[in-house]
């Protein structure tokens, strides 16, 4: 990565903007990374007050030449410095040139590395703030406001790598995996159905204080529900009127956070608890709440013990949807946002080719694209392959995904596989 500090008054369209002068948050931007493809991106930039930015030149333009005209243009890819085809370049690379430039160039083993280093720090935070409210009865509103503003921007800038970390989880008892894995599902949720940053911080907030109802109950209820008897699912069902008991007494803690932890598990049809609340009433925040919630507790195991793999888990928030329990507009654009085969996942196609999803087609769940790592009888290729379904020829023969795979099942390390890879 090849960073540089440079005036905003120097942006051209084709930077890749990695960093400004303030908090994100005192902005009106909610992706912290992006190409700028229009004057309309410097334009609020400068109106936003920004006078400096940091822009990654490994993955947009750098600042050019004094005797080299200034970049005006609003399509990036009619950009002096856009590659020109050549004939002489190997399919697999060709096929590169579909993909948005707005990914190009992203070293994915650092997305994940770094993803791995701020979620150890952001969870130390989480339970140290539950443990202290757990002991104390106050809760470090000045630390929730810092892992809030943490959990915000990192997920909306490695939205990828948040998401392969929320599934390789295995079920804890302990509640701040979950609540980070909630609070960061949620904000990217918020986000792709247009919530404003406000909104946003409340659902970070909630994210991570929704189960404070089950600091205090028995530690033998922090175990799978179904193997909970009939009394203890009572009492365990009465945790979000607990927890707006515990976090009421906290002045500084907003009334809309305390709203969205009283509803997280109200289900749209009536059902749920508590059960004396109007489902036609919720909220588009507790219902994105809800969804995400239910989602880590699949992939989790905390419903039966079992963990469900990321699409039968998908499935059932589907099911859950057509049944009018969850909102099915908003678990539409859940599972877009996911993937039915996530960045990151290990797949084997029809073929016996292996590869690694590498970025998802918001148009076709079902054709990612690729990162081909070995051939049809699993040896390791040479160099990988970029490999993208959607964009073969109607004549040519189109592969299938079958089976996702355990990498560490197959022998496979995902960061040595990734090491240095800069595709995308």
């Amino acid at each position: 990565m090849a960073i540089k500090r440079i005036p905003t008054t120097s942006a051209q369209v084709g930077m890749y903007l990695c960093g400004i002068d303030r908090s994100w948050l005192k902005t009106p931007f909610l992706v912290h990374r992006f190409l700028i493809k229009s004057s309309s991106d410097i334009a609020k930039l400068e109106q936003a007050g920004i006078q400096e930015i940091t822009i990654d030149t490994d993955r947009g333009l750098d600042v050019l030449q004094d005797s080299k005209p200034p970049h005006t243009h609003d399509d990036v890819s009619s950009t002096p410095n856009s590659p020109i085809p050549d004939s002489s370049r190997p399919p697999e690379a060709a096929r590169l040139d579909h993909l948005s430039p707005s990914v190009k160039g992203k070293s994915l083993s650092g997305e994940l590395t770094t993803m791995k280093m701020v979620r150890v720090y952001i969870l130390e935070g989480i339970q140290d703030i539950l443990h202290t409210l757990q002991k104390t009865g106050r809760l470090a509103m000045e630390q929730v406001h810092q892992i809030t503003e943490s959990v915000m921007a990192e997920s909306l800038r490695h939205e990828e790598a948040c998401i392969a970390m929320i599934r390789t989880r295995d079920f804890s008892p302990a509640l701040f995996e979950h609540a980070l894995a909630v609070s960061t599902l949620a904000v990217l949720l918020g986000r792709a159905v247009g919530l404003d940053n406000t909104a946003l911080q409340h659902l970070a907030s909630a994210g991570l204080l929704h189960d404070a109802g089950l600091l205090n109950i028995p530690q033998v209820l922090h175990r799978p529900i179904n193997q909970l008897s009939d009394a203890e699912l009572v009492l365990y069902h009465k945790h979000p009127h607990r927890g707006v008991e515990i976090l009421s007494q906290q002045s500084s803690l907003s009334d809309e956070v305390d709203t969205l932890i009283r509803e997280h598990h109200i289900a749209l049809d009536g059902t749920g608890y508590p059960a004396n609340s109007d489902p036609a009433k919720i909220q588009t925040s507790s219902r994105i709440l809800r969804i995400v919630d239910e989602y880590d507790e699949l992939l989790t195991g905390h419903h039966t013990g079992k963990p469900l793999p990321v699409r039968s888990a998908l499935q059932s928030l589907y099911q859950q949807g057509k049944k009018g329990l969850l909102d099915g507009a908003l678990v539409a654009t859940f599972i877009n946002l996911i993937g039915i085969y996530p960045t990151y996942a290990l797949v084997e196609l029809s073929t016996g080719e292996r590869g690694i999803v590498t970025a998802n087609s918001r148009d076709d769940l079902l054709q990612p694209t690729i990162l081909l790592i070995q051939d049809a009888i699993h040896q390791p290729l040479p160099e990988p392959i970029p490999f993208n379904i959607s964009v073969l020829s109607s004549h040519e023969s189109r592969p299938e995904i079958v089976r996702v795979l355990a990498p560490e099942q197959v022998g496979i390390d995902l960061d040595s596989a990734l090491e240095n890879w800069m595709a995308l």
